[in-house]
């Protein structure tokens, strides 16, 4: 929301749920830490890039410690670094205590950090495959195979 700052736009999702003032910031700060954000509280989301409106996105969704995270282009707005930062930080980390991420995307890179990867045609899932103990880059050629496979009208498997 453009007329909050980066911090009230973090927290609205506790505001909304009725959480004590004084317990919002020790949520919020390790989050906003890890995401490299914490020196942006005060400024508004016309005053900062689009990587960094996308990092506190991703902040007020973490807030809430959701069991399930729903990630449409989480890194679209992100240069390379803080894209590895945050697939291979912080939503390995939160996957791996137990969260769900369901992403959308459409860049390979990002897909290849995932576990399993589901490919959608017309609006069905067509294929999908596992990353099982496939390295990030076998996954990813793995990914990209399957993405030649759709394009070239490869049957359903």
């Amino acid at each position: 929301m453009d007329t909050f700052n980066l911090k009230d736009n973090i927290l609205l999702p506790l505001v909304l749920q009725g959480v004590d003032y004084r317990k919002m910031n020790v949520r919020m700060m390790p989050i906003v830490k890890e995401l490299g954000i914490a020196g942006l509280l005060e400024k508004y989301p016309y005053e900062v890039s689009g990587g960094q409106k996308q990092r506190a996105a991703v902040a007020r969704a973490l807030i809430t410690d959701p069991r399930l995270i729903l990630a449409d282009e989480p890194t679209g707005a992100l240069d390379s670094k803080s894209t590895d930062e945050l697939l291979g930080g912080v939503f390995e980390r939160i996957n791996q205590s137990g969260q769900t991420i369901l992403m959308v995307t459409h860049s390979v890179k990002a897909a290849s950090k995932a576990g399993r990867v589901l490919f959608i045609k017309d609006g069905e899932v067509f294929h999908q495959v596992y990353k099982g103990e496939q390295t990030d880059e076998q996954f990813y050629q793995n990914i990209s195979a399957t993405l030649t496979m759709l394009a070239t009208g490869g049957e359903r498997q």
